[in-house]
């Protein structure tokens, strides 16, 4: 069976730094991912720069091949001079949340994308559902809530993305998101985060698969975080994604990420210790 693992560390893994990574550094982690046989990469956001400094260069870091994640038409019509195609949008269940990372509540962030989004061929998008599984400021996970997200995301595109953004995620959670998403007809992806343990969103991953889930982000090195979360821990590394989904006996076409993985300790200015 054939799975996909989408890289989100150029740009959800990077953003989360707090030092600058020199532009051809990106372009170089990003070739280097492309060349291990990663296909789907989330390259660049084009947020506004003042927001994340660390993608103030997108133009430049986008490579023509990958998505770019826009948050308002400014951002959008970046990424449409870029040449960008494939778009990813971002909404979520928490209010706190919509109006800290777009300062909008999520019906004004719906109207918000329509105004730009509604032209776009929906196989080309993305949306995320960020605080998915649950948040500090607006509680616990909430099926009727996450279903009218699911229907807020089928009005942009075809697949969503259930992001456990604080690592909190069960099991029990990503079968009813599998289940909510397939009833809705959309194509269901996982977001995982954790808090120095991988184990958990790994046994969320094989859920996922038993529950039908194809689609599984994950970031070089574990790079990243949301900057608009606090204490939002590291995203699950594509290297213990790969290695365990390639022990499962499944397919993802990716082949050695060594190269990348020193990219990666380069730009995280730590000592080089791969074995």
């Amino acid at each position: 069976m054939k799975v996909t693992v989408y890289e989100v560390g150029p740009r959800d893994g990077l953003q989360f730094l707090q030092h600058t990574v020199e532009t051809q550094e990106k372009r170089n982690l990003i070739d280097s991912l492309y060349k291990a046989g990663i296909k789907n990469i989330e390259e660049v956001s084009f947020a506004h720069p003042k927001v994340i400094p660390q993608m103030a260069d997108a133009e430049k870091v986008f490579t023509g091949r990958g998505a770019g994640l826009v948050m308002n038409k400014r951002g959008f019509d970046r990424a449409m001079d870029s040449g960008v195609k494939k778009i990813n949008i971002v909404l979520s269940p928490c209010e706190y949340f919509n109006i800290k990372s777009f300062r909008m509540t999520r019906s004004e962030l719906m109207f918000n994308y329509f105004s730009f989004m509604n032209k776009i061929p929906k196989e080309n998008v993305r949306v995320y559902i960020s605080m998915a599984f649950g948040s500090p400021h607006s509680g616990n996970f909430d099926e009727n809530v996450i279903r009218s997200c699911v229907k807020d995301a089928k009005v942009f595109g075809n697949t969503v993305v259930f992001s456990d953004t604080i690592g909190i995620g069960n099991e029990s959670q990503v079968r009813k998101m599998a289940e909510i998403a397939f009833e809705e007809g959309m194509i269901p992806a996982l977001h995982l985060h954790h808090n120095g343990n991988e184990n958990k969103p790994i046994s969320l991953v094989r859920t996922g698969l038993l529950a039908g889930i194809k689609q599984f982000d994950s970031s070089i090195g574990g790079l990243g975080g949301c900057p608009m979360v606090k204490n939002s821990g590291a995203n699950l590394s594509t290297e213990t994604l790969v290695k365990h989904l390639d022990a499962w006996g499944l397919e993802t076409g990716i082949k050695n990420l060594t190269a990348s993985l020193k990219i990666v300790k380069k730009i995280k200015q730590e000592p080089l210790l791969l074995v």
